[in-house]
């Protein structure tokens, strides 16, 4: 299992975390306004606001999260947000919601539109897949089903595909 990098990358400045791989947005099969996987579209509330942050590598290379995963222009209204969602290509997801609850990685991929499965992520086939989960500074390799990972503050999720990566990154930010 690889180490959690000692270099600690500050993501205040919402800065670009890879390389672009993905368009922004969501996917036609993802979330255009419906409920998905229990969680609906609306006016964005942030009772509740945690963040979490997710990387992808893919042989070795970061891939950049898309910005406005979760966020849907619609008419009359501008926009509405699921609980959800990413402003940026950072990798920070934002949890915003009226009240705590138990908001999920699957939840994330299913309102993106893109398959979180163990021979398939965000369309990424053909290559064996680890998921990395760290929390208090402790690396864990995740073997339940990874849609069921938890989007909890400053949890760091990595997702590898195809080749090892040879530590994991280590992100902060000052919000929750």
């Amino acid at each position: 299992m690889p180490p959690l990098s000692s270099t600690v990358t500050n993501l205040d400045a919402n800065q670009q975390i890879g390389t672009s791989h993905w368009p922004d947005g969501n996917t036609a099969t993802g979330g255009t306004g419906q409920v998905v996987e229990g969680l609906s579209c609306g006016v964005m509330v942030e009772t509740y606001h945690v963040h979490t942050h997710v990387s992808v590598f893919l042989n070795g290379v970061a891939l950049a999260i898309p910005s406005n995963i979760g966020i849907v222009s619609q008419a009359p209204d501008p926009r509405c947000f699921y609980n959800i969602h990413t402003h940026d290509h950072s990798g920070k997801i934002h949890v915003e919601a009226p009240a705590p609850g138990t908001f999920t990685l699957g939840q994330l991929f299913a309102i993106w539109g893109q398959p979180l499965e163990t021979t398939n992520v965000a369309g990424l086939t053909g290559l064996p897949i680890e998921v990395f989960s760290v929390e208090n500074a402790t690396v864990s390799r995740v073997t339940t089903d990874w849609k069921l990972i938890e989007l909890t503050s400053h949890k760091l999720i990595t997702i590898q595909v195809g080749s090892a990566i040879p530590e994991i990154p280590n992100f902060s930010w000052s919000a929750n």
